[in-house]
């Protein structure tokens, strides 16, 4: 692991910018964690494995985001490498008496051939909290990215239903030609209440999986592939019986190949159980042998 000298013109920057970094190089064939930086309250954990691609977990010091705390992580793949970023649990978004927002920005670059996979737990946010999140990502050409942006409408075990003050999540995607993707989404339940606006309806976790790459790599035409055969018996079509519709089930999800670039996972469930079918099939899209060779999902089918 690579460890900053003090009279290196990168250890100055990181000081005045207070930002956490990951950098992933390729040893022989292995991906492995090159240069780690965390800056409270994020804590970086990199589990010691015998697997090719590098693991990180993002962690913190509380349980959670408290008022006021930011997270700003620069994450850097460096050519030929393959990186699994998680976290260890729900990431708990805490009240913010005084409306100060708790603040999240990932800043992260796939260069030529480099493959991420960003599968974070769903966020939580608690009633009256305020969360902002800033995601840019830059992919070089055959770089490949997986990336998950999924949150909950609060503590529903205690009676919280979309009682959080604001919710802000801004991911930007972009190739050297141009940006692929620009994701705005913004709630304040106060103005509108998604459940009564229809975005949520009866639902309780959106979850949005976004898969970037160049157009016949073979990776991303097996992400695709896999994604599309495994969830297809998942699509629920509107079903009627005379002029009675069917309830719902526990699981809405479309899928769309939205550009060449760019193919798209929406979904909406009754809780994060009920996301299971869709873990499992991003679990199995990824544990291909030009992946991960691994599933670090599994843990989401118990």
């Amino acid at each position: 692991m690579r460890h900053w000298h003090p009279q290196s013109p990168n250890i100055m920057l990181i000081k005045q910018s207070q930002q956490s970094l990951i950098q992933v190089t390729q040893n022989g064939n292995q991906s492995r964690l090159t240069t780690c930086k965390s800056i409270a309250p994020l804590k970086l954990i990199n589990p010691r494995t015998h697997n090719p691609y590098c693991s990180v977990i993002l962690s913190g010091y509380g349980g959670g985001m408290v008022e006021g705390d930011h997270i700003d992580l620069q994450i850097q793949c460096d050519p030929n490498t393959t990186l699994y970023l998680g976290t260890q649990a729900l990431t708990k978004i805490y009240k913010t008496p005084n409306n100060i927002p708790s603040t999240q920005t990932l800043t992260g670059s796939l260069d030529a051939n480099a493959c991420a996979a960003i599968l974070p737990d769903p966020i939580v946010p608690f009633a009256n909290s305020i969360f902002h999140q800033k995601q840019n990502w830059h992919l070089e050409p055959n770089a490949c990215l997986i990336l998950a942006d999924s949150h909950t409408s609060g503590r529903r075990a205690f009676g919280e239903h979309f009682d959080y003050t604001q919710y802000i999540s801004n991911i930007t995607l972009s190739t050297p030609e141009r940006p692929i993707l620009i994701e705005r989404y913004h709630s304040e339940p106060a103005i509108h209440k998604p459940n009564l606006t229809g975005t949520f309806g009866n639902y309780d976790v959106v979850f949005n999986l976004f898969i970037a790459g160049t157009p016949n790599e073979p990776r991303y035409t097996h992400l695709i592939s896999s994604l599309q055969n495994t969830l297809a018996p998942h699509i629920q079509l509107p079903r009627t019986t005379g002029n009675t519709p069917h309830p719902p089930g526990d699981l809405l999800l479309s899928y769309s190949q939205a550009k060449p670039q760019l193919f798209v996972i929406r979904a909406l469930s009754k809780n994060v159980e009920s996301l299971t079918p869709l873990y499992q099939a991003i679990g199995n899209a990824i544990a291909h042998p030009s992946i991960l060779n691994d599933n670090p999902l599994t843990r989401f089918s118990r």
